[in-house]
């Protein structure tokens, strides 16, 4: 079988898998496809886990549609941006976002999807994201962005 068909076929069932139950480490997915078949490795399983875009939030992997985000450019309507619980500038490149326990992953997955032109990239940590900007400029637009979105809502 073709690696690409067998690639196709495994993050298939790595969705099924998660849609119908959450796991917790890689180490459950990879035994989770074993289960099914598949013979995998861990370092196959982070690429899957990158490639579809699955999140983890709370300890659990998910996937993005289960945590009712979208894929659009609406901001205000994302609940990962809820979760954010403060953020500060550092130099002229760099943003640190604070977030819930266990939430960053979210946060962090939220931005790349927005596809915000002035974010270079992210990183997550447990509950805190590093945001890289372009410019000074960039940061204090991110920053305004940040405040809005994160901001309480009635």
């Amino acid at each position: 079988m073709p690696d690409n068909l067998h690639k196709h076929d495994r993050q298939r069932a790595l969705m099924q898998v998660l849609t119908a139950r959450p796991l917790a480490s890689q180490r459950e997915l990879v035994t989770a496809l074993r289960e099914r078949g598949f013979r995998t490795t861990q370092a196959s399983m982070s690429r899957d886990i990158r490639e579809l875009g699955l999140v983890k939030v709370a300890g659990l992997y998910r996937r993005v549609e289960d945590l009712g985000t979208d894929r659009t450019n609406d901001l205000h309507n994302d609940p990962s941006f809820a979760l954010i619980t403060g953020f500060e500038p550092v130099g002229a490149n760099l943003i640190v976002v604070r977030t819930a326990t266990g939430a960053a992953n979210s946060v962090g997955a939220a931005l790349d999807r927005k596809r915000i032109s002035q974010i270079v990239g992210t990183l997550a940590g447990d509950d805190t994201v590093f945001v890289a900007v372009r410019s000074r400029s960039d940061q204090g637009r991110v920053i305004a962005l940040l405040r809005r979105v994160s901001a309480p809502r009635p």
